[in-house]
């Protein structure tokens, strides 16, 4: 919070030292920040909520809980996957699942997959710009990483009693 409400407030007392008007460029900057972001976040927000409402909590706890085992990972990590979304939409579901019962290793894998995979962003960026060839040597170099950062939330000993349930 420190960081939060410290940084602007030293960078604009640093801009404001300068008197070179970037002061007021740095409030203009910000404001039309503001104006840009908030009705995105709002209409994120509203989006995940329905997405917390269109799938049952029951739902949620039975494939992403702690009795799901190393299935509650997969998953996670396969929705990560499939997430077309921003940042904002995205940890409001990794919330959404939290709060209905996903165990801790299902929402790292769901983040870690989400952040690494997101289908928006290869579709999008990653192809035009870079081809499949890097596409594919991206991807091979990091497809185990949801999975391993979901088993290293759990613990080693945690993991290898799930395996053996699993």
């Amino acid at each position: 919070m420190l960081i939060i409400f410290g940084a602007p407030v030293v960078l604009g007392g640093y801009a404001l030292s300068r008197q070179d008007g970037s002061f007021r460029q740095g409030l203009v900057r910000a404001v039309e920040q503001f104006v840009k972001l908030v009705p995105r976040m709002f209409c994120a927000l509203v989006a995940a909520g329905f997405v917390a409402k269109l799938i049952p909590s029951e739902f949620i706890s039975r494939f992403l809980g702690d009795e799901a085992g190393v299935t509650a990972i997969v998953i996670g990590s396969v929705a990560g996957l499939l997430i077309p979304s921003g940042p904002v939409v995205a940890f409001s579901i990794a919330a959404t699942f939290a709060k209905a019962g996903a165990a801790n290793a299902a929402l790292v894998a769901f983040i870690t997959a989400w952040t690494l995979f997101a289908v928006h962003r290869v579709v999008i960026f990653e192809i035009p710009l870079l081809g499949f060839s890097f596409l594919r040597l991206r991807l091979l170099s990091v497809i185990l990483l949801p999975f391993l950062a979901g088993l290293m939330t759990i613990g080693v000993k945690q993991a290898l009693a799930w395996v053996a349930v699993s």
